[in-house]
């Protein structure tokens, strides 16, 4: 595919960002987490409703624009970032009053630094 015609479905999208990449499908396989059947089912438009989260794990993979490729699927990502809670309850397996105080505190950081520019 060339690389300066612009794709028409998402399949084309994430084929040509794995041309780009120069990644094999196994090794966009390993480095997604997206399984090796799944890829070749998204990159040949075999998906009726395609997973935004494999969407995502491939977008991000490969380095291409989400909002570019959630638009091929119909969904619009939210604006700003996540409430921080569900992360840290998530990733970080905090619970109850841990929980609570470090999203409040987290909180705190962000609006004392909120509006600062990288060189202030």
């Amino acid at each position: 595919m060339e690389e300066s015609k612009k794709p028409t479905t998402l399949g084309q999208y994430l084929e040509q960002g794995r041309q780009i990449s120069g990644l094999s499908l196994r090794q966009l396989e390993a480095a997604s987490g997206v399984n090796i059947m799944t890829i070749r089912r998204l990159l040949n438009n075999q998906v009726d409703s395609p997973s935004a989260e494999h969407v995502q794990q491939l977008v991000r993979t490969l380095e291409l624009d989400e909002n570019d490729a959630f638009a091929y699927i119909g969904v619009t990502p939210p604006k700003g970032l996540p409430d921080i809670a569900p992360y840290l309850r998530a990733k970080m397996g905090l619970r109850g009053e841990a929980l609570r105080q470090a999203a409040e505190e987290i909180q705190e950081i962000i609006e004392k630094y909120d509006g600062d520019t990288p060189d202030q």
